[in-house]
Parts: structure tokens; C-alpha cells; sequence
């Protein structure tokens, strides 16, 4: 799938919108894990509500930590994941890989080095870096603090 700039300026207030929720429906839309086997038709609706960082259970991956924020469908049927990673200095945050969702790196704390198909950027706190459909990626921080990101995915996997 391929994302024009004005059509990802349109999705954008979908990801703004889901930072705006209640956590009354947090366990429903964090049932559905992202990028596995059920299809886009089986998660639930993003609904209006909010999620707490403090009240998103942390799993850990080595020195690293990640929070997942949500996995949803948007009211027009586009999958919408986030999740919070926390990595330590000189550590990457996964190997390599590619999917067919596009993808936003949104720094929060750190400097981090965002490497898509070979070319890496630079990334500190208030960038974002997006990640093309198919493009083979990772990021390592190469600062000397821990480093915060968030991480919004929006798109199909499965056709």
C-alpha cells in the first residue's frame, strides 16, 4: 500500500485522536496482538478513550522495554497499532525486518539511528521518522541515555 504525504496528513488525526482516550475499553483493544494470525476484521473498533502509560503492563526484552499501547481497526477498516519501546544505550530495539504496514518512529527522549534500506538517520527527541511499505529496518540508540520512542503502525499485513 502506498501512503501519499496528504493521505498520511489525514491519518494523522486518527493517531492524535487515540492519544485523547479512556481506559475503559483498554483490555478489549489490547486483546488483539499486533501482527498476528487473526485478520483485520476480527480487532475490535478504535473507540474514544484513553490509555495510561503507568497503567500499560511493561514486558522486557533484555536491558530493553516495551509498552503496547493498542491494536485496533480504524471505522474505515485500516489496522492502527502502538506501542512505547525504551532502549538502553547501544542496544537495537529488533533485527532487521520488513512488513507491509508503514510505520512512524516518534523520538521522546534519546538519540536514536533509524536505518531503512541501508541509510540511517539520525533521530532525537520531537523527530519522527517514517518507514515505507516493504522497507527493511531497524534503530539502535546511539546515545548515552536510555532513549523513549513511540511507535504508530497503521496499515495491513495480511492482504
Amino acid at each position: 500500500m502506498k501512503c501519499t504525504r496528504r493521505e498520511l496528513g489525514l491519518l494523522l488525526p486518527t493517531v492524535f485522536a487515540a492519544s485523547a482516550m479512556t481506559s475503559r475499553d483498554l483490555g478489549a483493544q489490547q486483546a488483539a496482538p499486533a501482527g498476528g494470525a487473526n485478520s483485520v476484521e476480527a480487532l475490535p473498533v478504535m473507540k474514544t478513550q484513553r490509555f495510561g502509560f503507568d497503567e500499560i503492563p511493561v514486558t522486557t526484552n533484555g536491558k530493553n522495554k516495551q509498552r503496547r499501547m493498542f491494536t485496533a481497526k480504524t471505522h474505515t477498516g485500516f489496522k492502527i497499532e502502538s506501542h512505547q519501546s525504551d532502549i538502553a544505550p547501544g542496544e537495537v530495539n529488533h533485527p532487521p525486518h520488513q512488513h507491509l504496514r508503514e510505520e512512524m518512529m516518534l523520538i521522546r527522549e534519546g538519540t536514536m539511528e533509524l536505518t531503512i534500506a541501508g541509510k540511517p538517520y539520525r533521530l532525537g527527541p520531537g523527530d519522527v521518522g517514517v518507514i515505507g511499505s516493504n522497507e527493511l529496518h531497524n534503530a539502535k540508540n546511539v546515545g548515552t541515555t536510555r532513549a523513549t520512542y513511540f511507535i504508530v503502525n497503521i496499515g495491513r499485513d495480511d492482504i
